[in-house]
């Protein structure tokens, strides 16, 4: 009897991506709104393995469809970077409050002078402020610094992929 083996690299957190999944990817970078049969006459594929391929991209949470707002255009809406120096339990106490934050469009870890950066999007300076007491008063919090962007010139979400 032989056993069937899985020879490829994918596994459900890594799944495989191919150049033509990538060339998916980058169509809809630029229009999230493409239809399949656009995409699929623009790198010449049948449009029932972009509608499979879209799928699987989808459910595998590889991608995410949706829109993003230009803070520049919406009057009631403002934007603050806030990058944070914190304590190893912060990763246990406050990160999950963070990220269920409806206000927080971006977090994540990084190198450097602090751990966390985030991107908070504000109705007001007493809203802003509010939640800069909100984490200073955290005790995994040791440090914080706060820029508001003032005018964006480009934002570019998400980064693009490169194909080697």
């Amino acid at each position: 009897m032989t056993i069937p083996v899985n020879t490829t690299t994918e596994t459900l957190d890594n799944p495989e991506i191919d150049s033509l999944d990538l060339k998916i990817i980058e169509l809809l970078q630029h229009n999230g709104r493409i239809p399949y049969r656009d995409i699929a006459r623009s790198i010449n594929a049948p449009e029932a393995t972009v509608r499979y391929r879209m799928k699987r991209l989808l459910d595998d949470g590889v991608i995410t469809i949706s829109a993003f707002i230009n803070t520049g255009k919406v009057r009631h809406e403002q934007v603050a970077y806030i990058e944070i120096k914190v304590k190893p339990a912060f990763f246990e106490t406050t990160l999950d409050q963070l990220t269920d934050m409806e206000s927080i469009s971006y977090l994540s870890a990084v190198t450097g002078e602090f751990d966390i950066m985030l991107e908070y999007i504000y109705k007001d300076n007493e809203d802003l402020l509010a939640f800069i007491n909100w984490l200073k008063q955290k005790e995994v919090v040791t440090d914080l610094k706060s820029r508001n962007i003032l005018k964006i010139y480009k934002a570019q979400y998400p980064a693009r992929v490169s194909q080697e």
